[in-house]
């Protein structure tokens, strides 16, 4: 009997973790000022696939583990609206994506004098900007700032408005005049292209978003981004 009931304890227990286990589990690490990729790398947990320790494939020039395209069933629902920022979406991607994208969109991150942590970079032609609490937290249903400040041809490098960069290159841009809305949509010039307004990047599913908190952090260069994401329906 007391065997019995010790099992019975354990199948309840295992039962109850299941349960509790969260829809999401993200943890990701990148350096924001060198090449890692030896280092940088991007976990998930989930349903739709998973993945442990996914790093860029130089041969490739993909994610060893594919996560570029397994991340988008967490991303969008089965009608192609957004159940995340798609700006959030693109920062876990960086471990995989090799050191030059990186490069090529700027990516950086700070540490506030008041805890937060500040991420920005500009990814096909388009300026991102996401801001945690003091406690270092992002929290979900959430959104990130964003602007289209410039345009991207096939493979080739991303433009950027003179208007928001002094060489025509993300490494140039200029991030008080990126979010000055007196600075109107303009044409990019020598091209059919504009930049764009300031807005917020949102989930906009009317299925279900993301619901929950990631924990950034920031030693020396490099971020951190670990959390346990549920499904919250609409």
């Amino acid at each position: 009997m007391r065997k019995q009931t010790a099992f019975l304890v354990v199948v309840f227990a295992l039962c109850a973790l299941a349960l509790q286990a969260a829809d999401l589990s993200i943890d990701m690490q990148v350096n924001v000022a060198a090449a890692d990729d030896a280092n940088n790398y991007l976990s998930y947990t989930g349903k739709a696939g998973s993945a442990s320790k996914d790093g860029f494939d130089a041969k490739t020039g993909a994610s060893t583990l594919k996560s570029t395209a397994m991340l988008n069933a967490y991303r969008t629902d089965v009608q192609g609206g957004k159940t995340l920022p798609g700006g959030l979406r693109s920062l876990l991607l960086y471990p995989v994506a090799g050191n030059p994208t990186r490069v090529d969109d700027n990516l950086s991150a700070v540490k506030n004098s008041d805890g937060s942590i500040l991420v920005r970079y500009v990814h096909r032609g388009t300026a991102y900007e996401l801001l945690t609490d003091k406690a270092g937290k992002f929290s979900l249903p959430g959104s990130v700032k964003t602007r289209k400040i410039g345009y991207i041809a096939g493979h080739d490098p991303q433009v950027i408005s003179s208007d928001f960069s002094s060489d025509g290159k993300a490494s140039g841009v200029d991030w008080k005049k990126v979010w000055d809305a007196s600075i109107a949509e303009s044409a990019i010039a020598g091209t059919a292209n504009k930049t764009g307004k300031i807005a917020m990047d949102e989930a906009n599913s009317t299925w279900y978003v993301w619901s929950g908190a990631l924990q950034f952090s920031l030693d020396k260069n490099i971020l951190k981004i670990k959390g346990d994401l549920d499904v919250k329906k609409k």
